[in-house]
């Protein structure tokens, strides 16, 4: 086939033909996508409408009333009145103050302790193999599998003052301490550790057995090298588990700090913020504030703070870690 060749004349376009008008540049023509393509491109959107409309009428639609409400002073029934950032200065006065106080003390037995002690218990364990490895990833995953408030409600039972099965019973039994020992959840100074305590023993599963799969993906000939080189339990930790694992130590820090950051069953049930104020959480005052108190302003104004939180501290944590992750 002769290909012909148009010349644009010194006139402009107004004296090139119709016919090769109408075509127009080849380059152009090469860069515009086949019609299959966009039909498909047009299809694909069509099917993710149906997940973007859900998304937009169940997650984004309320946070916008979210953010709406916590500029307003409102009951939940009547008419509701512009105040500002008022809700957002109240945050910084008791008991919400005291609140964000408490979810960062927990944040440490919540994430930060059951992170450090499962991978250190996680790079001892794994590089050793033993028979009934199984039975222990159960036993340690167990208290993930409980329902938060069987779990509350049993801990409740263990830190009774007295009775049969509580712990002070025992060590009673035991001649080990009075009959009717320490109320370790009705005391304020007790109360809040108590509940650290609990809250470490239900994460530190999940932290171990997340960290044992990542150590066992380790090569053992890395290990096997540092010793030659003469290098010990610590510098082979510091040096060869703590590196490799870095993503790893991402995911769990990030799992571990969204729930401690957004607990609310564990302490409802186990305490309700009791005694007084020495164990609520923003998760409690919200409750609190939107459905018992009737000021929805106040509770929308801590949920945006506490999602602003819960955000800012796992992005932290995301590019903090995996940076430099291998």
């Amino acid at each position: 086939m002769a290909v012909t060749k148009v010349t644009v004349p010194a006139g402009g376009t107004d004296d090139i033909p119709a016919g090769a008008r109408l075509h127009g540049p080849p380059h152009r023509r090469a860069h515009r996508a086949p019609a299959w393509r966009r039909r498909d491109r047009r299809a694909g959107y069509l099917y993710l409408l149906p997940a973007v409309a859900f998304l937009g009428a169940f997650i984004l639609y309320p946070l916008a009333r979210v953010v709406q409400y916590s500029f307003q002073s409102w009951d939940g029934v009547g008419p509701a009145t512009y105040v500002g950032v008022s809700n957002y200065e109240q945050l910084a006065q008791p008991p919400q103050s005291s609140a964000l106080g408490h979810i960062g003390v927990l944040f440490i037995f919540f994430a930060i302790i059951p992170t450090g002690l499962g991978l250190m218990v996680a790079s001892l364990i794994g590089r050793v193999r033993m028979r009934g490895m199984g039975i222990f990833r159960v036993i340690f995953f167990l208290p993930q599998v409980i329902i938060t408030v069987v779990i509350a409600i049993m801990w409740t039972w263990l830190l009774a003052p007295s009775g049969a099965g509580s712990i002070n019973g025992v060590l009673h039994s035991l001649g080990l301490g009075p009959a009717v020992g320490p109320a370790y959840l009705g005391d304020f100074n007790t109360a809040l550790l108590s509940l650290g305590l609990v809250a470490l023993w239900v994460n530190f599963g999940l932290c171990f057995l997340l960290f044992l799969s990542g150590v066992q993906r380790i090569s053992p000939e890395l290990y096997d090298s540092a010793r030659v080189d003469g290098a010990g339990l610590v510098r082979e930790f510091v040096h060869i588990t703590v590196p490799l694992l870095r993503r790893e130590m991402g995911a769990v820090l990030i799992i571990t700090t969204v729930i401690a950051l957004q607990n609310f069953a564990l302490v409802y049930v186990a305490t309700n913020g009791g005694p007084g104020t020495s164990t609520i959480v923003p998760g409690i005052l919200i409750y609190r504030d939107a459905f018992q108190l009737g000021e929805v302003g106040t509770a929308a104004a801590l949920a945006i703070v506490l999602a602003a939180l819960v955000a800012g501290v796992t992005l932290g944590i995301r590019a903090l870690l995996e940076r430099k992750a291998v």
